[in-house]
């Protein structure tokens, strides 16, 4: 299959699952996780109108942005290591597992504007992610609102894999209602970054904005 016609079927699936939620298809935005990808690869995908395009490592976004400039709009959706911050903040639209005050002040001094960040929050409490633990997330969700090196969207979470999507359901719930609760707060949490290939339409009914898929739009990797 090509690129289009993975796309369609994923369409698909995401119309259906907003029409079972009740949800505007506007509501949701799809990020194509492109890390480890070749450049003619993404170039197939920006054909069929995909901008939002994922990656996982610091140089390999660098040099592609370098290539396809502004023609994607980059996800920055990796751990990062402060000495890294150089390669990314010139770059990405949005970053997807903030998780340290410290990178704060790493984007404040490599871009003119603060840096979109969504907190990272290890729902799982698994030890193997990163992330930080739901009794921290908005803790940190002030300390990012409150520096002017960054700009608060929201939240992302990477729920244990589960062979039933919908076993992940408590996982999706967990970061909504923490969403919900700083909000309540006056915090600025209207982006959820939550689900993939294999269980974004149960993250779509939980409330999530932006899902991020790889394998099932790019077919396996050779």
């Amino acid at each position: 299959m090509s690129f289009a016609e993975r796309l369609a079927v994923i369409e698909a699936r995401i119309q259906q699952a907003c029409q079972e939620s009740a949800r505007s298809r506007d509501a949701v935005r799809l990020v194509a996780v492109s890390k480890t990808r070749a450049v003619p690869e993404l170039e197939a995908a920006l054909a069929t109108g995909v901008v939002d395009l994922g990656e996982n490592y610091a140089q390999e976004l660098r040099d592609k942005a370098a290539t396809l400039g502004d023609a994607a709009r980059w996800h920055y959706i990796g751990s990062l290591q402060r000495n890294k911050v150089k390669y990314v903040a010139p770059v990405a639209h949005l970053f997807h597992a903030f998780s340290d005050i410290r990178l704060a002040d790493e984007f404040a001094k490599r871009r003119e504007t603060p840096m979109p960040v969504l907190i990272a929050v290890n729902t799982g409490e698994e030890a193997s992610k990163s992330g930080v633990p739901v009794e921290e997330a908005l803790g940190l969700a002030q300390q990012v609102d409150q520096h002017p090196g960054v700009e608060l969207k929201g939240l992302m979470t990477i729920p244990p894999f589960q062979p039933d999507p919908a076993d992940v359901a408590p996982y999706f719930k967990t970061l909504a209602d923490l969403a919900a609760e700083g909000r309540r707060q006056g915090l600025p949490l209207t982006e959820l970054s939550m689900g993939m290939s294999h269980d974004f339409e149960v993250a779509i009914a939980h409330g999530a904005t932006l899902i991020r898929v790889g394998t099932a739009l790019f077919g396996p990797r050779e």
